[in-house]
């Protein structure tokens, strides 16, 4: 087993996120995954990570991210659609077909299609967005966005928006993967790109603007939430629970938004996050802690 630590900001709710995609994929990429955080006498909270292997883990899904590509699934038996041209046929379909109906409700749309990352043979699927299994999704993209192209840009750039990067052009540090740049179009999980068009006086999509947000954390955060979600409190805001010391991915799963009665009260935190004001672009805001 190799185990590492890296620094990760409990307010920022994609940080958290983000550290439930490097347990994932660790799982996938390497097996026997354990996780947990370590806020114990440190100036710096810190998520450590081991699993199979000699490899550090976070390197080893450093290394996928950098040369992974990016297909929409479309459902099987489905034909006749807007489904783009290299899309994935795939029968095991996360969620209904209602769930890809555009605003009016009558046509179907690519928009929110399931996400297939791969490299060196290793699949990963990425469909948080989509309400398939009775549990409510966190959905902050909405709009003329769509997930495949949310992904590309996390981990390519936004081709069309000169001087934008992805985790391939940022080359992370294993060490410190959560480092800032102009990100293109994005998720919305990262809150160092928050904004509310009350506070700024304007609205930044609008504007063109290009905010300094991490990639990884992007990237990683749309991962970390396929197999658990954050408590709804309400529309505009949740609550995600952190923990101490290091369990299997089946148990961090339910810490996530369940920790009583799995840990004692003393080995968990609490944190509320606001998701902003705006209906049609949700995005994470600092959290406050309980």
């Amino acid at each position: 087993m190799a185990e590492s630590k890296i620094p990760v900001d409990l307010f920022n709710p994609g940080q958290v996120f983000a550290c439930l995609g490097f347990m994932e994929l660790a799982d996938v990429l390497l097996g026997d995954a354990e996780a947990g955080f370590d806020w114990s006498d440190k100036p710096q909270t810190e998520f450590c990570l081991s699993a199979a292997g000699k490899k550090n883990p976070f390197e080893v899904v450093l290394e996928f991210l950098e040369t992974a590509t990016v297909k929409p699934a479309r459902p099987a038996g489905v034909d006749g659609r807007p489904w783009p041209q290299d899309a994935v046929e795939t029968e095991a379909f996360p969620a209904p077909l209602s769930e890809l109906k555009d605003s009016t409700g009558k046509k179907l749309t690519a928009r929110a299609l399931p996400i297939l990352m791969e490299a060196d043979g290793q699949l990963i699927n990425v469909s948080n967005w989509l309400e398939g299994d009775g549990r409510e999704a966190l959905k902050l993209f909405a709009g003329q966005q769509v997930a495949v192209k949310l992904m590309r840009n996390a981990l390519s750039g936004d081709d069309t928006k000169p001087g934008t990067i992805g985790v391939k052009q940022l080359v992370p540090q294993p060490n410190a993967p959560f480092k800032t740049g102009p990100v293109g179009g994005r998720f919305g999980y990262d809150s160092r790109g928050a904004w509310d068009a009350i506070n700024t006086g304007s609205s930044l999509d609008e504007q063109g603007a290009t905010l300094l947000v991490s990639p990884v954390v992007e990237a990683l955060a749309a991962a970390g939430l396929e197999h658990t979600r954050p408590e709804f409190l309400s529309t505009y805001e949740i609550r995600y629970v952190v923990w101490q010391g290091k369990v299997p991915v089946s148990l961090a799963r339910a810490l996530f938004t369940q920790p009583h009665g799995l840990v004692p009260r003393g080995h968990f935190r609490c944190f509320r996050s606001h998701l902003g004001d705006d209906k049609q672009y949700k995005k994470c805001f600092p959290a406050q802690e309980e």
